[in-house]
């Protein structure tokens, strides 16, 4: 096993934050910082005290001894730099969601698994206390056999203008992507994998006012969507996604020995210095009159941004350098089932009917 993982960065907007994680590490070291706005990448260089930054991609890729890329770049650039890193024998990990579509994001898993390169999907609320504490008392069967499971989470962005967010070209499956890759990968992580949908997807905001000037121009992705959902294990669900309302994240798996209801606040937003966040865990036994709050392994880490980036990242960096993958690390297996059940869901809203999910292509 390594002593030191050398890692780049490519990107500088949340990128920032996957620098703060690494430099709290001894066993990392950033040795380079892409952004196609060259003055951003130097000053994320120099705010870091990092070697050397370019605004060229495969710059990254030709400094001596790289073991490893982030990938934290607007959404439709993931794939082609991923490709990139894998073909150089680097190991990668990249912010969610892995790739525009399920498709693209499995041959990105094959294409790393036959490299021989370790790769890791970042989906940031895995790590949280209450997110942990949900996956133990699943595993224990606290709940029992799982009956039904709702989730739904809501951010107002309806007063944002045309960002990339809101253009398909650029971000993929608008809000089913930007908040569905993280609730359906807790969905899957805790239940099981999703066998079949049924989505209705809307744009409820259909024209927003470009970012210069005032014409208003298209919207091409959904800002609204509710899908019914058939896991293959058991129970069915429902998830409910919004850009039209303020919402904290919320999942309630009822089983026939009790309900576990989780609530979070947007982890990302106090990540970014806004709010606070204490998310819970409780076990409800609606039959005995009993709600009993789940201990929340690992809360202490969650007091400040700093130890909490400081805590993923340490993760990060310990499979990266050959450890074992802890429950917490999604691979670009779990990124491109996330975003089969995405595609799904849209197709269902085409089509007006059920979708059985894919599984990877062989």
């Amino acid at each position: 096993m390594e002593t030191k993982l050398r890692i780049a960065i490519a990107g500088t907007g949340f990128g920032e934050k996957y620098a703060v994680g690494l430099t709290a590490n001894p066993q990392a070291e950033i040795v380079g910082v892409f952004s196609r706005r060259p003055e951003r990448a130097e000053a994320m260089a120099e705010k870091f005290g990092v070697p050397f930054s370019t605004r060229h991609f495969e710059d990254l890729l030709d400094i001596p001894y790289l073991d490893a890329v982030a990938v934290v770049t607007p959404n439709s650039t993931h794939a082609g730099f991923i490709r990139a890193a894998i073909a150089a024998g680097k190991h990668v990990i990249c912010d969610k969601p892995l790739a525009l579509t399920g498709p693209q994001a499995s041959r990105l898993h094959q294409a790393a698994e036959k490299a021989g390169v370790r790769h890791l999907t970042f989906v940031p609320y895995r790590f949280s206390p209450a997110a942990v504490a949900m996956k133990q008392a699943m595993e224990e069967g606290q709940a029992g056999r799982v009956v039904n499971v709702r989730a739904g989470w809501g951010v107002d962005l309806t007063r944002e203008p045309l960002r990339w967010r809101f253009q398909r070209k650029l971000s993929g499956a608008g809000v089913v992507a930007d908040l569905g890759a993280h609730v359906l990968d807790l969905l899957t992580w805790w239940v099981g994998p999703i066998r079949r949908v049924l989505g209705r997807c809307k744009t409820l905001v259909p024209q927003r006012p470009a970012e210069v000037g005032s014409r208003r121009r298209p919207v091409n992705v959904p800002d609204e969507c509710w899908a019914l959902l058939e896991f293959a294990g058991a129970g069915v669900g429902s998830a409910a996604l919004s850009w039209n309302a303020t919402r904290s994240q919320r999942i309630e798996i009822e089983g026939d020995h009790g309900l576990l209801a989780y609530q979070s606040p947007s982890l990302l937003q106090w990540l970014n210095g806004r709010g606070d966040f204490d998310p819970s865990a409780n076990l409800l036994r609606p039959n005995l009159g009993q709600t009993t709050p789940l201990p929340l392994p690992g809360r202490e880490d969650f007091s400040r941004q700093e130890d909490a980036l400081a805590r993923m990242f340490g993760e990060v960096v310990s499979y990266l350098l050959g450890g074992e993958k802890p429950d917490c690390l999604a691979t670009f297996r779990e990124g491109a089932e996330v975003l089969r059940v995405i595609g799904a869901i849209e197709k269902s809203s085409e089509s007006g009917g059920w979708v059985e999910v894919p599984g990877e292509p062989d």
